[in-house]
């Protein structure tokens, strides 16, 4: 009799708490709700007069085994009442990605107006969807993220970076997808990001371009390197006698400042083996501008194997960034080995102050964000730049030419994903068996990015 006095004690006091939620739930809980705790408080006082008529019959064997349980409902009403008013728990697999970021849209779109000079006095103009990209970036888990973006500027839709990284540690990650090789920091920098609309015939003459492949890449305070393997630049027809050309490439780079002002310096390089019985090398430069006639041409030559190796150097400090690259190719053939070579500099200046923030992760400098944007208390950030380009695609028996080009740039953000842009370039070619070629190039551009 003695061992079932706690269990009495804690139905009265069971049965007190209810009390006090039932008069509370009077002002504060919906009828449904105070229906449910009466309910509740009503089988208490059954069971326990049920209780007292097994004792007072001696009947304590009676009881069923559990009746403990029996009595617990009243315990778990809170609870009930709790699961009532929160919404119900997601699955377990949901509630495993609850942290993940949905996917995020991206894209941006250029249009261009140009207008085209040479020295015999002819004009062209023209007007072009310089790009139009659509894609998404997310996570897959919390290690594994995707990027997928095509381009559906021009006649045809081209693949850009459709890339799945995976992080094994902070600042370590293993990249695998289509992507640029890590070349050159002008060829790295996002065209939402560029100082020029185009990037400098030096850069896009000597960096491969994307492809597919698998790079690794590590990253610290004030260092980061990166490399990967790649194979051919676009998918060739199998057959029993032809094997893909294959590229490896390395970067690696360091900001001597760590900090702000940031002082960069790189080297990158990459050997690329040519495919057996393919068409050869053909290098054709365009004087920084979209749609102007190609007039640094190699025509095609064959090779067995090039090896690139380049220099970089850029400052960042406030309103000024500083930006000289430069390097070579060197092809070797059982025909000819030609080397070629070239470099570029450049130099802006944001008028209203905003910096390029030097992103170490990448070894680039970054987005313009203005200050104060147009419609909250200003006119956006404006920046100027100039840049000297030389390319020199000539030796032993291929005569591509030889191209010096001077540009000028005035780029407006009223806000920091809208850019509008005034690009000039004077470009001069020369090759030997040919007078030399003057040509102004002027692009207008209106650039979104999202």
């Amino acid at each position: 009799m003695l061992a079932r006095r706690p269990f009495h004690a804690a139905c009265l006091a069971i049965a007190l708490s209810f009390a006090a939620v039932e008069a509370k739930a009077q002002d504060t809980l919906s009828p449904d709700v105070i229906a449910l705790i009466e309910a509740q408080a009503a089988k208490i006082r059954e069971l326990e007069a049920r209780l007292a008529r097994l004792e007072a019959r001696g009947e304590a064997a009676a009881l069923p085994r559990g009746a403990a349980e029996v009595a617990a409902p009243p315990q778990e009403a809170p609870v009930a009442l709790a699961q009532a008013q929160a919404p119900p728990a997601a699955p377990a697999a949901v509630s495993k990605q609850a942290g993940l970021a949905p996917p995020t849209l991206r894209g941006r779109a250029q249009f261009d107006a140009l207008v085209y000079n040479n020295d015999e006095g002819s004009q062209s103009t023209g007007t072009e969807v310089r790009r139009f990209r659509l894609g998404a970036k997310g996570d897959l888990s919390e290690k594994l993220s995707y990027v997928a973006e095509a381009d559906f500027g021009g006649a045809e839709v081209s693949l850009q970076d459709v890339i799945l990284t995976y992080e094994l540690a902070e600042g370590r990650v293993i990249s695998a997808g289509h992507f640029k090789p890590p070349i050159t920091m002008d060829e790295l920098t996002s065209s939402n990001e560029t100082l020029f609309l185009e990037r400098s015939a030096y850069a896009s003459t000597f960096a491969p371009g994307r492809r597919l492949g698998v790079a690794a890449s590590a990253w610290g305070e004030n260092w980061g390197v990166s490399g990967g393997l790649f194979g051919e630049a676009e998918d060739g027809d199998l057959d029993t006698e032809r094997e893909e050309a294959w590229l490896a490439a390395v970067r690696g780079y360091v900001d001597l400042l760590s900090g702000d002002p940031a002082l960069h310096l790189g080297l990158s390089a990459y050997h690329t083996a040519m495919p057996a019985r393919g068409p050869g090398v053909w290098l054709r430069v365009r004087p920084e501008t979209g749609r102007a006639p190609r007039l640094l041409d190699t025509g095609a030559f064959i090779a067995d194997e090039g090896t690139f190796a380049g220099v970089e150097i850029g400052y960042g400090d406030g309103p000024l960034t500083l930006q000289a690259e430069g390097g070579g190719v060197d092809y070797a053939g059982a025909i000819s080995g030609p080397d070629f070579h070239g470099w570029s500099a450049q130099a802006a200046w944001r008028w209203t102050g905003e910096p390029r923030p030097y992103d170490i992760e990448g070894g680039v400098f970054g987005r313009i964000r203005p200050t104060n944007p147009l419609g909250q208390g200003g006119l956006g950030a404006l920046e100027t730049g100039v840049r000297f380009t030389y390319l020199d695609l000539g030796d032993e028996t291929v005569d591509g030419g030889e191209m010096t080009t001077y540009g000028v740039v005035v780029n407006w953000l009223p806000i920091t994903r809208l850019r509008l842009s005034a690009n000039l370039i004077q470009a001069r070619i020369e090759r030997l068996r040919a007078r030399p070629v003057d040509e102004t190039l002027l692009t207008l551009r209106t650039a979104i990015d999202w």
